[in-house]
């Protein structure tokens, strides 16, 4: 129905009328926006053309993440073969081509991340738009409220030349009021919609950080392995016997430290004896992608009396972020080149008691203690810290992470013991759990 400029001046729109006149913000502009939409700029692209990258972006990521797990393969494959000079170079350099083809994948994530950006900053962009077009009509609108207010409804009546005009005029300001209702509802629909593509974007940048942070690790730890494979070469002038006498002198210092970590471990085992928590699957997630190397229990990788391994170790390519298992609190962090070198403990809420997760041999933390993590909290970075020489290579040696999980109930740290050969570290101890009974 069309109403003359002049009917519409008319119109009487009660009090609470006025305060519903939205609704016809939204009835004007849901088409507009529809179309505004489907033509999405974001950094000079179409949606189709910035999913189209994406997607070309996504490919390359999963080359070369299979090219990273192939590459872990052979160094597996290798660590398992007898030690030998040449089959030291050969795996350094294996690890080497997986920290460069971590390098190419942060790079390619990065890009990844600033197209995601660029994506919702448009969509931002858009949804700001359609704030500010419904506000303009709203405005317009109480400017029309206002304009009818001054009419009493025996006015509109006595200007009308029969009773149908005066329904349709009448039926007008109802139209009016249920116009600005939904004009109302969609503003705050758009804003709320605002706020959602306004926190996507925080996080991306966040992650973009992370990233960067991530790559510049990496590219730390691609040096760190040019030197290691260099000294290797520099120490034995490229001789096999030089080579085995200087891994029986890493070893012997291994051997010792593992024994102080076990003897720690087994002590507040056997006080706890059988009140251990049973295993529940599903409680923790993994807490880092990559390849298990080395499992819980007798694993026999020492050759002293014992051949305990308190934990699992995932290994991938140097610099993989690192995410808490659980929520929880950080409890305990540590650095230096003995043990665990740089490493951190979470403790979990589980009923009545608590477990607490280790991350060792990191190349770097970005917890502290006291703080709280959800799960799947960046919480750090692989590394080869701490008591994992290179020159010992095995299936615990090397790029990795270790995790362990500890009883509450008798968990502590103590000062480790072999500061002459290692310098100052600490060494968190308990009762431990294997850890895929809770993954």
């Amino acid at each position: 129905m069309r109403f003359s400029l002049k009917q519409k001046n008319n119109y009487n729109v009660s009090n609470s009328g006025r305060n519903s006149l939205l609704p016809a913000l939204l009835l004007l502009f849901s088409a507009a926006f529809f179309v505004f939409n489907a033509y999405l700029p974001a950094a000079g692209q179409t949606t189709d053309e910035l999913k189209q990258m994406k997607n070309e972006k996504q490919r390359k990521l999963d080359e070369i993440n299979n090219k990273i797990n192939q590459l872990q393969k052979e160094v597996k494959q290798k660590q398992s073969a007898v030690k030998t000079l040449n089959n030291q170079i050969a795996i350094m350099n294996l690890e080497i081509a997986q920290t460069e083809a971590q390098i190419d994948f942060t790079n390619n994530k990065i890009d990844q991340t600033n197209l995601e950006i660029a994506d919702v900053t448009g969509q931002i962009i858009v949804k700001e738009g359609e704030v500010a077009k419904q506000k303009k009509v709203l405005k317009e609108l109480i400017v029309k409220i206002n304009e009818l207010d001054q009419t009493s409804p025996l006015e509109v009546a006595l200007e009308n030349d029969n009773f149908t005009e005066f329904l349709d005029q009448m039926q007008y300001t109802t139209s009016v009021q249920e116009q600005s209702q939904e004009t109302l509802t969609l503003i705050k629909q758009l804003k709320s919609e605002l706020e959602i593509k306004q926190a996507e974007l925080k996080k991306q940048k966040d992650d973009l950080d992370n990233l960067q942070d991530q790559l510049t690790l990496t590219k730390a730890n691609l040096d760190g392995q040019r030197r290691g494979k260099q000294e290797v070469l520099d120490q034995t002038r490229g001789q096999e016997r030089a080579y085995q006498k200087l891994l029986a002198e890493s070893k012997d210092l291994e051997d010792q430290i593992e024994k102080e970590i076990y003897d720690l471990d087994a002590e507040i085992g056997k006080r706890l004896g059988n009140r251990k928590l049973p295993p529940k699957k599903g409680l923790f997630a993994w807490p880092m992608d990559g390849t298990m190397t080395q499992g819980y229990g007798n694993t026999g990788f020492t050759s002293l009396g014992y051949s305990f391994h308190n934990g699992i170790d995932l290994a991938n390519g140097g610099g993989t972020k690192i995410y808490a298992a659980g929520d929880g609190t950080v409890l305990d962090t540590g650095t230096g080149k003995g043990a665990y070198g740089n490493w951190v403990t979470i403790k979990h809420k589980v009923g009545s008691r608590g477990l607490i997760t280790l991350y060792a041999h990191m190349s770097s933390f970005r917890v502290k203690p006291g703080q709280a993590v959800k799960e799947g909290d960046l919480i750090g970075f692989e590394g080869n810290t701490g008591n994992t020489t290179r020159l010992l290579y095995g299936p615990h040696r090397g790029y990795h992470l270790h995790l362990t999980i500890f009883d509450e109930e008798g968990y502590g740290v103590a000062d480790g013991k072999l500061t002459k050969q290692f310098g100052a570290y600490q060494v968190p101890y308990g009762a431990t759990y294997n850890p895929l009974d809770f993954l």
